[in-house]
C-alpha cells in the first residue's frame, strides 16, 4: 500500500504533538530533538539551506538576517525540509522563503506552509483571530508574541479570518505577489501600484510607515464591473529592510 500523502501543516501539528508542544516557545527544543544544528554564515542570494547528513543535518541562515522572526521562519521552513517527504539537501532564495510569488517551486510553498503551522499552530491562533478583525497591528501583536515574521503572522491571520481578505506584497511600487484567503474572490494581478493606494502613497512618503482607510476597489481589484461607489479597506505597513509593503485587504462586497 502506498504510504499516505499528507499536507505540509499535518506534519507541523504532528511534530508539535511529538514533543508534547502546543506552540513552539523555545526553537532549540525541536532542533535538539530532529539532531539539526544552526549555523549562521555570509551568504550570496539565499536566506537558509539544508544540508543533510547521515542522521543530522544542518541549516544554514544568512547571516544578514535582522529580525528574529524572519530569522525563526527561516529555520522553520528548513525543518519543513527536512520533515518533509522528497525533500532533499536544499538552498533558499530570499525571495522564496516566507513568499507566495507564483514562480517558486511547489518544494518551497509546502516548507513555508509547514513553517507558518509550527511557529504559529492554527488552533491556538484562531482564538487570538475569530473575534478580531485581520490587521496589521493584531499581527504586530502576534508576531511578537510568537517570535514570527509579520509577513507570515499576517497570512496566517487573514487564512483564518472569517472577513473577505488578502495579504499583498509590493516591493519598489511593484505588487511581487497576493494571497486571498477562501472567501475573498476578486482577482488582484500582478502590476505597478495604483497612486490612489495606500501602499503607493507609504513608497513616495518618508516619514509615515503605516497607514490604513478606505480606498477605490478598482485601485487593487481587476474586474470592469467595479464602479467608483466600490470601496476596500486597505491596512498597509512599509518595511525599510526590504523596501517593501505589507498590505491586508479587506472587502465588504
Amino acid at each position: 500500500m502506498a504510504n499516505k500523502i499528507y499536507e505540509p501543516e499535518h506534519y507541523a501539528q504532528e511534530l508539535l504533538s511529538s514533543l508534547n508542544l502546543a506552540r513552539i516557545k523555545n526553537l532549540n527544543e525541536i532542533l535538539y530533538a530532529l539532531k539539526l544544528t544552526v549555523v549562521e554564515k555570509d551568504l550570496t542570494s539565499i536566506d537558509g539551506a539544508l544540508i543533510r547528513k547521515a542522521g543530522n543535518g544542518i541549516i544554514a541562515v544568512n547571516r544578514s538576517v535582522r529580525e528574529t522572526g524572519r530569522k525563526n521562519f527561516t529555520i522553520c521552513h528548513e525543518i519543513g525540509h527536512y520533515i518533509l517527504p522528497n525533500h532533499g539537501s536544499v538552498s533558499c532564495k530570499s525571495d522564496e522563503i516566507d513568499s507566495w510569488k507564483s514562480n517558486i517551486s511547489s518544494y518551497e510553498i509546502e516548507a513555508n506552509r509547514f513553517a507558518s503551522e509550527l511557529l504559529l499552530p492554527t488552533k491556538v491562533i484562531y482564538p487570538l483571530v475569530s473575534q478580531k478583525k485581520a490587521t496589521i497591528s493584531l499581527a504586530k501583536e502576534i508576531a511578537n508574541s510568537f517570535q514570527a515574521s509579520l509577513t507570515a503572522t499576517a497570512l496566517k491571520c487573514v487564512e483564518i479570518s472569517e472577513e473577505k481578505c488578502a495579504v499583498v506584497w509590493s516591493v519598489t511600487g511593484q505588487i511581487e505577489w497576493c494571497k486571498r484567503n477562501e472567501n475573498f474572490r476578486d482577482f488582484i494581478p500582478r502590476r505597478q501600484l495604483d497612486s490612489d493606494s495606500i501602499a503607493y502613497q507609504l513608497f513616495q512618503d518618508s516619514i509615515i510607515r503605516e497607514k490604513e482607510g478606505l480606498v477605490f476597489a478598482k485601485t487593487w481589484i481587476q474586474n470592469d464591473s467595479l464602479s467608483s461607489v466600490n470601496r476596500i479597506w486597505e491596512d498597509s505597513i512599509y518595511l525599510p529592510n526590504y523596501n517593501g509593503v505589507l498590505t491586508i485587504l479587506t472587502s465588504d462586497d
